[in-house]
C-alpha cells in the first residue's frame, strides 16, 4: 500500500483572490489527498490583490491546511491607480503620465523580482521553523508569478538540502511578453536574470504550462522542464438547455492591455456591418475586465464604440455563467515579446462553457496547437482579417437559425484530476 506523503505549497494566489492567477492550483489542489499527498498551502493574509472573489473561498477543499502569514507590501499605498499588480500586461485607462511612468521603473528595477520582494525573508524564516514541526513533509512547491515565491523555496532549499523542491513556472520570468514594458535598466536585467537562472539550477523539477514555455526556460539552463498544462473540472450539462443572449454576442472576459488590441478582428466587423446590415440590430462586443483606453479609441474610429457593452468585473461564477449564454467567446494572446508559450486558464474555462471560440494570437504557438487539438472554433493570426469576417459571418448565420452550437473534442487531456496525477507523478 502506498504511504502518504506531505508537501508544502508556496503561493501569493489564494482565494479570496480572484484573477487568473489562483485557480491553477486552487483545482489541483483538489485532488492531492486522493493521490496520497497532504497539501499544506502557505499564502498570504490580506495581501494587495488586484481582484477580491469571496466566493472562491467555498472552492478550497477541507482536505488542505492553510497557513497564512501578513505580507508587507509596498505598492499597495499608491493608490489602486498606480498599482504595479500585474500579471497579464499593462493596462491603462490614460496615457501614462510621469508619475505613473515612474512607478513602473520603480516596479522594473527596484522591486526585484517583483512587488513582493518584502515577504521573502520573513516568509522563508517563519517556513524554516515551520518545516522543523513538520517533519513529514519532504516537498515545496513555489508557484510564481509572482518569483518571489522561488525565492522562498530556494532558501528553504538551501537551509534543508534534502528536500525535494519543485519550481512551478505559470508564466515565464524575464521571457515574459511584457518584462520591457517594465523598463528594467543594465543592473536590474542582470539581476532578473542572475536569479532567474539560480532558480532554474538549483529546484530540483521545473515544471511550466506549455511546450514553447519549456523551451524558453530549458534554453536558460539547458536542463529538461517538465509540462503539465493548464486545465479545467469540466462541468456537465446540455448546452442546448443553456439559454443564450437574444443578440449575436461576442464577448472577451479578462484584461484586454493594448498589446491584446484585436485590429483584424475591428476591421472585420467593420466589414461586415457594411455588408451585412442587420448585423447591425444584433451585434453585441462584450468587454468583461479592463480595456486599455487605446482600444476603446480604435473602437470609436473604427464606429463600433455603440455596440460595446463595457463591464469592470465580475466574480468567477458569474463569468462562467456568462461564458455559457455567450454567442462567440474571444480569446486573444498578446502581440508583443514572447507569446507562443502563453495559454492561459481562459482557454481552458472557454471550453467548459461549451460554446465557440475565436482565437487569436501567433501562428505555430501552443494555443493555434490547442485550437486545432480541441476542434474548439478557429484560431487566426493577428492579420487575418478576412478568415475572421468568414467565420464570423458564419456563426452569424447560425446564430440567426437558432443553431450557434459548436461542440469540442479531446477534452480529457485537460482534466484538472487528470493534470493533478501527472503532477503528483514529478514530486516522486
Amino acid at each position: 500500500m502506498e504511504k502518504e506523503r506531505s508537501a508544502l505549497l508556496i503561493t501569493y494566489y489564494w482565494p479570496p483572490a480572484g484573477g487568473a492567477g489562483v485557480h491553477r492550483w486552487l483545482r489541483m489542489s483538489r485532488y492531492f489527498k486522493e493521490n496520497k499527498v497532504n497539501l499544506h498551502v502557505y499564502c498570504p493574509q490580506d495581501a494587495a490583490w488586484p481582484i477580491i472573489d469571496l466566493a472562491l473561498n467555498e472552492e478550497v477543499s477541507p482536505d488542505l491546511t492553510i497557513v497564512r502569514r501578513k505580507i508587507f507590501e509596498p505598492h499597495r499605498y499608491l493608490g489602486s491607480k498606480n498599482n504595479p499588480n500585474k500579471g497579464a500586461g499593462i493596462t491603462q485607462n490614460k496615457k501614462a503620465g510621469i508619475v505613473q511612468r515612474f512607478i513602473i521603473w520603480v516596479r522594473g528595477n527596484l522591486f526585484i523580482p517583483d512587488a513582493r520582494v518584502c515577504w521573502i525573508r520573513p516568509s522563508a524564516r517563519f517556513l524554516k521553523n515551520y518545516l522543523k514541526e513538520h517533519p513529514e513533509i519532504d516537498t515545496i512547491i513555489s508557484t510564481g508569478p509572482p518569483h518571489s515565491m522561488h525565492l522562498i523555496a530556494r532558501r528553504l532549499k538551501q537551509k534543508f538540502p534534502t528536500l525535494n523542491w519543485v519550481a512551478d513556472f505559470r508564466d515565464p520570468w524575464t521571457e515574459i511578453d511584457f518584462y520591457q514594458e517594465l523598463l528594467p535598466g543594465k543592473w536590474a536585467d542582470s539581476r532578473h536574470k542572475r536569479l532567474e537562472k539560480a532558480v532554474l539550477s538549483e529546484a530540483n523539477t521545473i515544471v511550466t504550462v506549455s511546450a514553447s514555455c519549456a523551451e524558453g526556460l530549458s534554453s536558460i539552463v539547458g536542463r529538461k522542464v517538465e509540462v503539465v498544462t493548464n486545465g479545467f473540472i469540466f462541468p456537465d450539462f446540455d448546452e442546448k438547455q443553456v439559454e443564450l443572449d437574444k443578440k449575436f454576442t461576442i464577448a472577451h472576459f479578462g484584461s484586454m492591455p493594448y498589446s491584446r488590441n484585436p485590429a483584424a478582428l475591428w476591421i472585420a466587423l467593420e466589414n461586415l456591418l457594411f455588408r451585412l446590415p442587420a448585423l447591425r440590430e444584433h451585434l453585441e462586443i462584450k468587454l468583461v475586465g479592463s480595456v486599455d483606453f487605446k482600444i476603446h479609441e480604435i473602437l470609436e474610429e473604427k464606429g463600433l464604440a455603440n455596440y460595446v457593452t463595457s463591464i469592470s468585473s465580475v466574480s468567477h461564477a458569474e463569468s462562467l455563467q456568462l461564458q455559457r449564454q455567450t454567442q462567440l467567446l474571444l480569446l486573444i494572446a498578446n502581440n508583443s515579446g514572447n507569446t507562443k508559450g502563453i495559454l492561459t486558464g481562459k482557454f481552458f474555462e472557454y471550453l467548459g462553457a461549451k460554446r465557440p471560440i475565436l482565437a487569436i494570437g501567433e501562428k505555430e504557438s501552443d494555443l493555434e496547437q490547442a485550437m486545432h487539438n480541441t476542434q474548439a472554433g478557429l484560431f487566426a493570426d493577428f492579420l487575418e482579417a478576412e478568415e475572421i469576417g468568414a467565420y464570423l459571418e458564419s456563426c452569424y448565420t447560425k446564430f440567426l437559425q437558432g443553431e450557434n452550437y459548436h461542440k469540442a473534442i479531446n477534452l480529457d487531456q485537460y482534466s484538472t484530476k487528470e493534470l493533478t496525477k501527472q503532477f503528483i507523478g514529478l514530486l516522486k
